[in-house]
């Protein structure tokens, strides 16, 4: 396992150790978008990836590096959805026990991919207790822990989507992350500044789960509480070994509000049909609300994840008129 920040190199082996799990997700475009914003968006499709969002490519490269040693204790994660069906499915497909630490409130969606994929959940009412019980499974069973974020492995495996877009985009001026613990963007923002560092990499995040946006401008780290968002998986608080990457890499931080979050999930289905989480959305709502700093660039917009409750959209109204 690596004990320090990832390069390039390791980011080519993830995608050579991964390769029989990853998908190589495609690239959609939309000439609506095109001629409404005045620039060439380009979709990375990560809600078609395997387990439904881009956390296989973090987690598969975690569990096939561990030891032989290592794999036997099993490993353990803690999750809002999309990590912990991703563990899952890497420990399943490894023949290695996974434990996945969740609160009950996460989508039924996500829920149903860890069972799925064999992972034992275990639950807590909120998500203020996760931490604690994550700590006392993996001291309790000797679990190998394997952060969502915090881990350099998760980062190498996660960046290996920055080389698939070069593929098959090879030249575009930005590319739009969504920023929860910041393990993609951190991953993703390593490989495109080593191979084209004239590449713009911009974050962006709920206006009311902002604590990235508050440390890349504080230029520090400021303790921050849980807040809520209908992002659901950017709602992590950024990580410790993947803020100072993100100061470091990333050009710049845009926020956009929970209902301008709500309505491009709404038109992302409506106008491309395709699935996608409200947490990915935001890659385009943050340029339709920055319209004028993209105008004329080709853009990139990382589409991180498709797991959804199609009963709880959040723009059904619950109940009756």
């Amino acid at each position: 396992m690596l004990t320090s920040r990832p390069t390039l190199s390791n980011i080519k082996e993830a995608r050579i150790r991964t390769e029989s799990i990853v998908r190589k997700t495609p690239i959609l475009t939309s000439e609506y978008f095109n001629d409404l914003l005045g620039m060439e968006l380009f979709f990375k499709c990560e809600n078609f990836q395997k387990t439904g969002s881009f956390k296989i490519r973090g987690a598969s490269n975690a569990i096939f590096s561990l030891t032989e040693a290592e794999a036997n204790q099993g490993v353990a994660c803690q999750s809002s959805g999309n990590h912990g069906g991703a563990i899952a499915c890497a420990a399943n497909l490894k023949g290695i026990h996974a434990d996945v630490v969740m609160a009950k409130s996460v989508s039924k969606a996500k829920i149903h991919n860890v069972k799925t994929y064999k992972g034992n959940m275990i639950f807590c009412d909120t998500m203020s207790e996760r931490d604690e019980l994550f700590l006392n499974t993996v001291k309790n069973n000797n679990r190998i822990s394997i952060h969502p974020y915090d881990n350099f492995d998760v980062m190498a495996g996660q960046g290996t989507i920055a080389l698939e877009i070069l593929e098959q985009v090879p030249e575009f001026d930005s590319v739009v992350v969504p920023i929860g613990g910041g393990g993609l963007i951190s991953g993703i923002s390593i490989a495109l500044k080593e191979l084209k560092p004239s590449i713009k990499v911009v974050g962006c995040e709920p206006e009311s789960v902002d604590d990235t946006f508050q440390m890349y401008k504080a230029n520090k780290r400021i303790e921050m509480t849980h807040r809520e968002s209908v992002a659901d998986g950017l709602m992590a608080i950024v990580g410790q070994l993947t803020l100072p990457i993100i100061q470091e890499n990333v050009d710049d931080i845009v926020l956009s509000t929970e209902q301008e979050i709500i309505d491009t999930t709404r038109l992302i289905w409506e106008r491309m049909k395709i699935i996608i989480e409200p947490s990915c959305a935001l890659a385009l709502s943050s340029v339709i609300k920055n319209k004028e700093r993209f105008v004329g660039q080709k853009v990139v917009l990382v589409i991180t994840g498709g797991n959804v409750d199609l009963v709880t959209l959040p723009w059904l109204k619950v109940g009756k008129d």
